[in-house]
């Protein structure tokens, strides 16, 4: 039997979080954490970057400075509908802008992928994100948003001791993100999917208010987080369905850094997401 090589397409190379080199090692680990699809990629066996898309020619230019000796058939394109077409994709990655996400995903599970890995936020709209998670559905093609740090081994520490009954039945969660960039969509979607994780429940009930300034704000305009402003902070509270009480903070006017308070009746665990220390 001949072990299968899956053609994947990358949409969008702006960026370290598609063509970035790894991180330092966070501590208390020793190694280098890789958060960019095509780093990982490079370190995954059995795949095979066939095409890269984006409308800025400079960044594909870069692209083949970068990664050019680590995948010297990747074909350039500006249309990702082109690519879609030539290229025979078995897996697509969408790190564009977060309002292109819906219909990049859209026409890549149209044309047949198998698999589709789109980055945090997965849309700027409910419409949008109904609209990925619909045509998935209807084809049957796995989607993995990019929530990567639940993938990180602190998480899954935390986890273990919360699922060890050592502090009792999780009951209270706070989390907090503080800094310039405490944002909701870019990276406060981080810190509610952790709220999610650790819950390990559907949230049944959520209710927030925004930052100030942003009481007449209705929609994430989708600016791929460069902008703080067009972006607000928030506090708010996740009920969920086993019961768990979450609250969440997101001020740009505190210090910066990433917190998590997990309690239930017998003890709490405190996880610093910065520095990836538990206590």
């Amino acid at each position: 039997m001949t072990s299968k090589t899956y053609r994947v397409g990358i949409v969008g190379l702006s960026g370290r979080i598609a063509v970035g080199a790894p991180d330092p090692a966070p501590r208390p680990l020793q190694n280098e954490i890789n958060n960019s699809h095509t780093y990982c990629l490079s370190l995954t066996a059995g795949v095979d970057i066939v095409g890269v898309c984006d409308l800025v020619p400079e960044l594909l230019d870069g692209f083949l400075q970068k990664w050019g000796e680590r995948w010297p058939n990747a074909t350039r394109y500006t249309s990702h509908r082109e690519m879609l077409q030539n290229e025979d994709l078995d897996i697509l990655a969408v790190a564009t802008g977060d309002d292109k996400h819906a219909a990049v995903a859209v026409d890549g599970v149209e044309a047949g992928i198998e698999g589709l890995f789109v980055e945090k936020p997965l849309a700027t709209t409910v419409e949008d994100a109904d609209r990925i998670l619909a045509a998935c559905e209807e084809h049957g093609v796995p989607i993995s948003v990019g929530h990567t740090m639940r993938w990180l081994p602190q998480y899954h520490a935390v986890r273990d001791v919360i699922r060890s009954g050592v502090i009792g039945p999780l009951h209270n969660i706070i989390a907090v993100l503080g800094g310039p960039r405490a944002m909701l969509f870019r990276n406060g979607t981080h810190s509610i999917d952790g709220i999610c994780f650790f819950a390990e429940s559907d949230p049944v009930q959520v209710f927030a208010r925004l930052e100030e300034g942003f009481e007449d704000w209705d929609e994430y305009k989708g600016d791929g987080g460069k902008l703080p402003r067009n972006d607000p902070g928030v506090s708010g509270f996740i009920m969920f369905r086993n019961g768990v009480r979450a609250y969440f903070s997101a001020s740009k006017n505190t210090v910066t850094g990433s917190t998590y308070e997990l309690a239930g009746p017998k003890g709490k665990v405190l996880f610093d997401r910065s520095s990836g220390l538990a206590e």
